[in-house]
């Protein structure tokens, strides 16, 4: 028995496990070679990341950079320019201002140079004690009043030019005074009358007004004498008023003014209300309280108080007023009444033989219901009214104090919409597409309607308010024709005269002069060019037609219309409607009959339009 102890493992396996070692330090090597490589090529491309971030960084540095020079230096230049400009326009400022200024400095100094130097002989004088000794005092006087005396001689000029400086600035300035004082002032009318004044008025106005009011009151009271049956010789009836320019601040009114000529110009005068009808002087009373009530009471009746929508009025305008006026046209308040309801009364229908409320109401124009309210008696139209039986009809103000009544009222009324209307190749030719309905708008308008004695004299609207604005209708017209239905010839061109139609029942040929269109009645039937209309009316065997001329020696005419919508001597365009298809003349069914001839030779439309 071997005595060395040995490894139990055979030699095999431990080649095996040393191989296996091997291979296992290799891969360790291999994975460590490879995390080496891929570390190198991350600090490769690192690097080349690096390379290309420092271009780019340098890239946008650069641009900043530059961007930043090019406007440093555009603002350099643009402020030398501006600096430039500045210099040049502060440089042509002075060349204008310099001569303005220098001449400036030199007045001044011209101005105030001798009174500095007369201020500074004075200051000489003051200093002479100064410079000599106590014992020279008689000497310091003397040396005063010859440097005074010199002074008086040398400088007595400036005394001379300061007047003539001071005295025109004084002028200016008193003118000034003047002016404003002339401005502040007011100019009036001085009214005289006998070399006497009666008042200011503040225009020619005022005064022409006055004056014709005075000639009016006077006017009244010889009327007033005339009608009484007096003879008026007196010569101091005419009074003549006069003005002139003053100054002054109180003026009278135009009626003031009056009163005061005719104090002036009368001594038979008296305070009374004068009565004017429609801006005429008619009555003077002196009863004005009493016949300002009066009349109010005239329109009370008429009167609303509720109602803000009437309003009451004289028909004729009537005012009242107060002043002086001659006695001699003076009316006593009765007579004025008097005169004021002259032809007012009720107004009457006496009846003939076979009246009836029917024939009052067609004679006299009053309505049944008025009639019947004014006449109880009357019940029905028809009924009879015996011969002489006396009807009231209605009644009437006096003419010069009729009432007229005014209401306003308001009423909403439609305001048509508007069709506007375009053409358009997407359609055939003639058919009319709707493309926005239209609608009615509405407004409120306000009337106001005058009546006087019940009847309406008047109604004019005052005020309009639309509430809703009309949407016009849109519509678009077709001009697209169909083929065949549209012929060239020479430097103009024919359409198909019946559009939508193309079924020619006979061409021309075998005594036929035209073509006869298939058509439904009433078909729209166009002109096949442009013309003048040289017939349009009846012929036995067209019945109604109508003939065009084109003007290049052709002429179409189109027969048997139901209705023709042009007249003879009208332009017509191409495709205008000129009628509408029917039978009338010698025909047997509805058609459009359509010559064409060219010189005055027919030729047939066929040889335009082979296609139909």
């Amino acid at each position: 028995m071997n005595p060395i102890q040995t490894d139990a493992t055979p030699k095999s396996e431990n080649l095996a496990g040393q191989s296996e070692s091997a291979e296992n330090a290799r891969f360790a090597h291999s994975a460590q070679e490879k995390k080496r490589n891929e570390n190198r090529r991350k600090a490769s491309r690192y690097m080349k990341d690096l390379q290309r971030r420092s271009v780019v960084g340098d890239m946008l540095y650069m641009v900043g950079f530059w961007v930043e020079y090019v406007f440093v230096c555009v603002g350099r230049r643009l402020g030398a320019v501006l600096h430039g400009v500045a210099d040049t326009a502060l440089n042509l400022l002075l060349i204008v201002l310099r001569p303005i200024l220098i001449g400036l400095i030199t007045l001044v100094e011209d101005l105030t140079g001798p009174f500095v130097r007369m201020a500074s002989g004075i200051r000489h004088i003051q200093a002479l004690p100064d410079t000599m000794e106590e014992s020279e005092a008689g000497t310091v006087r003397a040396a005063k009043a010859k440097y005074l005396a010199s002074g008086i001689r040398k400088y007595a000029i400036v005394v001379w030019n300061a007047i003539t400086y001071i005295l025109p600035a004084v002028a200016a300035a008193g003118l000034v005074v003047i002016v404003r004082g002339g401005l502040g002032l007011k100019f009036v009318l001085n009214v005289q009358v006998n070399g006497e004044n009666v008042g200011y008025v503040e225009s020619e106005q005022v005064f022409e007004s006055a004056r014709e009011d005075v000639q009016s009151r006077i006017n009244t009271a010889k009327r007033m004498l005339q009608n009484s049956g007096s003879d008026i010789t007196d010569t101091n009836w005419d009074v003549y008023p006069t003005y002139s320019l003053s100054i002054g601040n109180q003026t009278m009114t135009e009626s003031e003014i009056a009163n005061a000529i005719l104090r002036t110009a009368s001594d038979e005068i008296i305070n009374g209300t004068a009565v004017y009808v429609d801006d005429q002087l008619l009555y003077v009373t002196t009863e004005g309280d009493h016949l300002r009530t009066y009349l109010e009471n005239i329109k009370a009746p008429f009167e609303d108080a509720m109602d803000s929508s009437i309003y009451t009025a004289f028909a004729h305008s009537i005012r009242l007023v107060d002043g002086v006026y001659l006695q001699e046209s003076v009316s006593s308040y009765a007579d004025v009444i008097s005169a004021l309801s002259e032809g007012g009364g009720i107004h009457t229908y006496t009846a003939v033989e076979g009246d009836t409320v029917q024939s009052v109401i067609d004679t006299t124009g009053v309505n049944f219901d008025s009639l019947a309210q004014m006449n109880p008696d009357l019940l029905s139209l028809d009924q009879e009214i015996p011969e002489g039986t006396v009807i009231t009809t209605g009644a009437s103000s006096a003419e010069l104090i009729k009432v007229k009544v005014v209401r306003r009222d308001t009423e909403t009324v439609a305001i048509p919409f508007d069709t506007q209307n375009s053409e358009s190749d997407q359609y055939d030719f003639g058919k009319v597409v709707t493309v926005q309905e239209g609608v009615d708008g509405s407004e409120e308008i306000t009337y106001e309607t005058t009546m006087i004695d019940g009847a309406v004299t008047d109604r004019q609207a005052v005020a309009y308010n639309v509430l809703q604005a009309p949407t016009p209708e849109i519509t678009v017209t077709g001009t697209k024709l169909k083929n065949g239905m549209f012929a060239k010839v020479g430097s103009g061109s024919f359409i198909w005269p019946v559009p939508g139609y193309k079924y020619v029942s006979r061409w021309m040929g075998n005594g036929h002069r035209g073509a006869d269109i298939c058509a439904a009645y009433h078909t729209t039937i166009i002109a096949s060019d442009s013309g003048t209309v040289v017939a349009a009316g009846w012929h036995y065997s067209y019945g109604n037609y109508v003939e065009i001329d084109h003007g290049n020696g052709y002429r179409t005419l189109y027969g048997h219309m139901s209705e023709i919508a042009v007249t003879q001597g009208q332009a017509v365009s191409q495709g205008q409607t000129i009628g509408y298809v029917g039978s009338t003349g010698n025909s047997t069914g509805n058609h459009c009959h359509f010559e064409m001839s060219y010189n005055g030779a027919l030729f047939s439309a066929y040889t335009l339009f082979p296609g139909m």
